[in-house]
């Protein structure tokens, strides 16, 4: 009778094989949830706004920060004084401001707004696209030579990280699918749940300091006093990161419920067969009845 058909037993190298696929599937979800942080961080909308804070963020520094008046009422003075209503703020750079680019701005969107015309350029061309604003041979040739970090912030980057990223999450479905394979029962749900959330809580709490340091440099500025390496970069942190660092939090936090709605439906669906095997006649239990 089908009833006392006897099950094959689970081969045991299977749990062997599990394990080191789910530790070897933990360090490529780690590697392809930060890549698609990256990929999130330089796409263009997102990556244009970072840049315009961070080269606002740096050269607002030693006035006082984002927020301060003083730069953003010279330049309004300026404009005023202007015969044709327009003024240029850097000599050798194509960016002229008229009062209407400003009007009602408050002095960090101001500030936002001038250095968006750099970070724009900056964006889809590199050195040479900001290159391109001067007229200053001098400077042309300083930014060609070198934008520092800035330069990792760009179209190309953002083209790599997609494929980088392409790449990585195949890999690791295929590890997935695997971690499936090598699991029994319910543990094909569980198994992946489980390194989801293992992958995921690290980097919330990563992120969730970050973020309270954040808020901590926020509320005790630094920008006027006496200046420093690290008083210097950590405001610019405090101006440039907030966004990043909450949307990396946003993924965690869905990584996490992921593995532990899957985890949960392992532990149902368990329960489940053990409450019906319990009740089954023992004739029909085989050892693969036996956790495993």
């Amino acid at each position: 009778m089908a009833s006392d058909k006897v099950r094959k037993p689970r081969p045991y190298w299977h749990v062997d094989a599990k394990w080191i696929t789910g530790i070897l599937l933990l360090f490529l979800l780690t590697l392809t949830i930060l890549i698609f942080i990256l990929v999130q961080l330089t796409a263009p909308k997102q990556g244009i706004s970072f840049l315009t804070t961070m080269l606002a963020s740096s050269f607002s520094y030693e006035s006082g920060g984002l927020d301060t008046p003083d730069d953003v009422n010279i330049m309004r003075e300026k404009i005023a004084q202007s015969p044709n209503g327009e003024w240029q703020p850097i000599p050798g750079m194509q960016i002229v401001v008229r009062a209407e680019d400003i009007a009602g701005k408050s002095p960090r969107e101001a500030r936002l707004w001038f250095f968006r015309q750099w970070a724009e350029p900056l964006y889809y061309g590199g050195g040479e696209g900001l290159a391109n604003l001067m007229t200053d041979p001098d400077m042309q040739k300083s930014v060609e030579e070198g934008i520092g970090p800035l330069g990792f912030m760009n179209a190309g980057t953002h083209s790599k990280l997609k494929i980088a990223f392409a790449i990585s999450g195949a890999v690791s479905l295929l590890f997935l699918g695997l971690l499936v394979v090598f699991s029994y029962r319910f543990g094909r749900l569980g198994s992946p749940g489980c390194v989801i959330f293992l992958t995921a809580i690290p980097g919330l709490v990563f992120m969730l300091g970050l973020r309270g340091w954040i808020e901590q440099t926020a509320q005790n500025p630094t920008g006027g006093g006496e200046e420093t390496f690290i008083t210097r970069y950590a405001q610019l942190a405090a101006d440039v990161l907030p966004g990043v660092v909450q949307q990396a939090i946003q993924t965690y936090k869905v990584l996490i419920f992921l593995g532990l709605g899957l985890m949960f439906l392992a532990l149902i669906g368990a329960i489940f067969i053990r409450e019906r095997s319990n009740k089954a006649p023992a004739s029909v239990k085989t050892e693969t009845d036996l956790p495993q």
